[in-house]
């Protein structure tokens, strides 16, 4: 009878260790499944949400005013755009308020030639623009907000001539749910020193851009 207990008790022995061991090793094999890649690709998907790119095309009237000892001229021309590129993100909500901004990298055409200056390489916008939203419709929506834009290109423009806050304001058309189309009124503004000379620049006109949304993943 004491022989019979007595495995009885070892079996219940030997049985809870191998209880012990199962579970620990569970726990080995459910911590050794953590993927870095989920938490990853949550950031990933939030950061995919209303992020957009798009290129434009569009005509800049500019004006360029000299200011010297009391005498203030100014030079006025026109000057079409090659090339713009942005990237950035927008929420738009129908009858709310919502926001977009972009990075922009803009190629014009022509150069801007300061007085006294024999450079005539093209001139390069490149810019952060901040805009409140308002959807009027499922399909139309309008936005507007401010832009820091620096102008490169010549390395007197470069060297010379500092940031400046502009402006744009806009009509936006969700043609599909890929593709939104937006005139844009654009104004861009520099100012600076060259020759003992203060210059101002500002370039406006209108922007004709396309939008499409894109998306990462690993």
């Amino acid at each position: 009878m004491k022989n019979i207990i007595l495995c009885a008790v070892l079996m219940l022995a030997v049985g809870a260790a191998e209880a012990r061991t199962t579970k620990t090793t569970k726990t080995s094999t459910n911590k050794s499944k953590f993927d870095v890649r989920v938490p990853v690709k949550k950031w990933i998907r939030k950061m995919n949400n209303g992020f957009r790119v798009g290129i434009g095309q569009g005509t800049l009237g500019t004006n360029i005013r000299a200011r010297k000892n009391g005498i203030d001229e100014s030079t006025n021309g026109t000057r079409s755009t090659k090339m713009q590129l942005q990237a950035g993100w927008e929420k738009i909500e129908t009858n709310e308020i919502g926001y977009s901004a972009f990075f922009t990298y803009q190629d014009i055409a022509e150069a801007l030639q300061t007085e006294g200056s024999n450079d005539k390489e093209d001139v390069r916008s490149m810019r952060w623009s901040g805009n409140a939203t308002y959807g009027i419709t499922d399909q139309v929506y309008t936005y507007g907000g401010l832009n820091l834009n620096k102008f490169y290109g010549s390395e007197e423009i470069e060297a010379n001539f500092e940031r400046g806050i502009g402006y744009q304001a806009g009509l936006g058309f969700m043609l599909h749910k890929k593709a939104n189309l937006e005139i844009e009124y654009l104004s861009l503004v520099s100012e600076g020193r060259t020759n003992g000379i203060n210059v101002d620049i500002a370039a406006k006109g209108v922007m004709l851009k396309l939008n499409t949304p894109i998306s990462f993943d690993i």
